[in-house]
């Protein structure tokens, strides 16, 4: 620290360590222009401060005006729109006989205003007007110090101050202290330069910087991978899902299945040894289908398979009869809306996508209603079937009247649409015996590995516990779940501790439109600023090709570069738009999302059918899918700064 009153030297301040000073808070207006606002506590006197210079980079700063050549600043102070140039400033010049042979601090130079300032050509001298310099590139005798008792060799005091020579000192002073920051500025910008500033001074990376921290975790991928792929942990998640799926069943909301897999897994990441196991209570929709039946009476006897769709109501006990009306499309029942009254509508809709297709399933019902239908049965939202129904979810309006509706296969769609088409007549027979509950108490179950440095920001990974009712729910979502749960027992093999908490969330509810998850935001939204990047496995973990990203640009730069270390299982892809019904409530408000990406080609075989089971699920393409989630959650979370957010820009 610097004598009060006396300036700093030059050369000493730009090599000074930057904790020394205080940060000041910047005010960005573009790419190369910042503003200082607040600084020092000297706003009240000086206005604005800038400094501008071609050797430091691009981050030029307005007030102080860079002269020709790059190692010199001038010092341009602004004060109530006047402005004012105090002088150049440089390092002191290293004699080259050594330092103890060059420039004296206190030494005078023509064009000194002898009041502590340089002048236009000089350097930060003492108070006081010393003695003309030889010139410019000539060595300056140091003047006498003062002695304690005067004498030879000693300075003369100053003369009273008879003419405002005390005000003219605290001049002195102030214009002192407004140098010694403008050189702060300046040791500041040549730390940081070709970097930008945050609004609290710390200096933001480059992304060359963000890189190089990200190769730098090139053998922490490496060690995930070989674990996860081929050391002891290969095939773990596959175990552990083939246990669980075998020994619970279908979990489906409100059920007792359900509950005994939320118990099961709390005992489990307990005996893990993961951290803050606990269950987060939440109110759950709770229906059951009962017992479903449907033939065909005319032209011919022939049973029908079905599975109710999610919510729906029942049939009259004895069931409805009623002749079908066959349509492909929405349009085309609404065309043939007279046609439709008092029948069952059969939805023969082409699959095109799951996204496109499934809202014949959704709205299915409430359309057929409109028009005076008595129930819908829905062609199987699937890409291909072996005569095997798929259910889900659907939802009725409050201003449309409720009937029955459940899922019939794709070939037996395709058979009624053919005689439809013919001409003839079909009559079917449908009872459904479905029963909706009062809402249940369930649980979000919550493990953890606590972060080391910032403990209280999040890396959220995810799957969903709950399924439907039939299969296992060994695809969805066991496999997401599992590789999730995989994510932090590889991390926690390794012996690694990521300085961000990673959490595991399994949610419950999903398939009823994310219930467990919407009450989870619900109840931590308050700290959505800590949540660094929420991530969901819930389309399968077949052979992974990379991830589904939601965020700012600066953030999918980020993560294609974290994505360069799964090169060892060619898994690197960053595609458009992360997918997740649990982690969407996080996304609408701008945290960066993201969704394994994996080939989901047979994915719609099962989906929702008694065909998800073990069965569906390769051991060794969940070990790739679990070294991805592994490897991006870990990055992600232990990387020094958190992923930018689009408020940001």
């Amino acid at each position: 620290m610097q004598p009060a009153g006396k300036a700093p030297h030059a050369s000493s301040i730009f090599h000074a360590p930057l904790h020394h000073y205080h940060t000041f808070p910047i005010k960005t207006q573009s790419q190369n222009h910042h503003s200082i606002t607040e600084w020092f506590g000297l706003e009240e006197t000086l206005k604005t401060v800038s400094i501008q210079s071609p050797a430091m980079g691009k981050d030029n700063f307005q007030g102080i005006t860079s002269p020709s050549a790059p190692s010199q600043l001038a010092l341009n102070i602004s004060r109530d729109g006047a402005s004012t140039t105090l002088g150049e400033l440089r390092p002191t010049p290293q004699h080259p006989h050594g330092p103890s042979q060059g420039r004296s601090q206190s030494a005078g130079k023509p064009g000194g205003d002898g009041r502590g300032f340089p002048g236009r050509r000089g350097r930060a001298a003492a108070a006081g007007p010393g003695p003309p310099g030889p010139g410019a590139g000539s060595e300056a005798a140091a003047p006498p110090s003062r002695s304690a008792a005067g004498g030879v060799g000693a300075v003369p005091a100053p003369p009273p101050d008879r003419h405002g020579e005390g005000h003219l000192c605290k001049r002195r002073k102030r214009k002192k202290m407004k140098l010694l920051f403008v050189i702060f500025l300046m040791n500041l910008l040549h730390q940081h330069a070709g970097k930008s500033l945050r609004r609290d001074g710390s200096s933001l990376k480059s992304f060359e910087d963000i890189k190089n921290e990200i190769a730098g975790y090139t053998n922490i991928a490496k060690a995930i991978i070989d674990l996860a792929v081929h050391g002891k942990a290969q095939n773990r998640s596959y175990d552990r899902l083939a246990v669980f799926a075998d020994t619970i069943g279908p979990r489906l909301s409100g059920s007792k299945n359900l509950e005994a897999a939320i118990k099961y897994m709390f005992s489990a990441l307990q005996k893990d040894g993961l951290e803050n196991v606990h269950l987060e209570p939440v109110k759950v929709p709770h229906w059951e289908r009962g017992e479903e039946f449907a033939v065909m009476l005319e032209p011919r006897n022939h049973s029908i398979a079905i599975l109710g769709l999610g919510n729906s109501i029942a049939t009259p006990p004895e069931g409805i009869t009623a002749e079908v009306i066959v349509v492909a499309s929405f349009d085309e029942l609404h065309k043939r809306a007279q046609e439709a009254k008092g029948k069952i509508v059969v939805y023969n809709e082409p699959f095109i996508s799951y996204g496109e297709t499934v809202q014949y399933r959704l709205q299915g019902a409430v359309e057929a209603a409109k028009v005076g239908a008595v129930a819908s049965l829905i062609r199987s939202i699937a890409s291909f079937s072996i005569h095997s129904p798929h259910t889900g979810g659907q939802s009725y309006q409050p201003d449309v009247p409720q009937i029955p509706t459940a899922c019939i296969t794709v070939e037996d769609a395709e058979m009624m649409s053919r005689m439809s088409l013919r001409g003839t007549k079909i009559v079917v027979h449908l009872r459904m015996g479905a029963k909706t509950y009062p809402d249940s108490l369930s649980f979000n179950t919550v493990a953890e590995i606590a972060g080391s440095k910032y403990p209280e920001q999040v890396v959220l990974v995810s799957g969903h516990l709950d399924s439907w009712d039939v299969g296992q729910g060994a695809m969805d979502d066991g496999g997401g779940a599992f590789i999730s749960w995989e994510a932090l027992s590889l991390i926690k093999d390794l012996g690694l501790r990521p300085k961000r908490t990673l959490r595991l969330v399994l949610w419950t509810g999903e398939e009823q439109g994310g219930v467990g998850a919407k009450q989870y935001y619900q109840l931590h939204k308050e700290n959505i600023s800590n949540f660094d990047i929420v991530m969901e496995s819930d389309a399968g973990t077949f052979k992974p090709s990379g991830l589904g990203f939601s965020g700012s640009a600066e953030a999918r730069d980020i993560v294609k570069e974290i994505m360069t270390l799964l090169q060892p299982i060619n898994a690197t892809d960053v595609y458009d738009t992360a997918d997740g019904t649990d982690i969407a409530y996080w996304m609408r408000d701008g945290v960066p999302g993201a969704s394994l990406y994996n080939d989901i080609n047979k994915y719609f075989w099962f989906h929702h059918s008694q065909g998800d089971t073990m069965t569906v699920q390769d051991p060794n393409q969940m070990n790739l899918c679990a070294a991805v989630w592994t490897v991006v959650s870990y990055v992600i979370a232990d990387m020094e700064d958190m992923l930018p957010r689009m408020e940001e820009n």
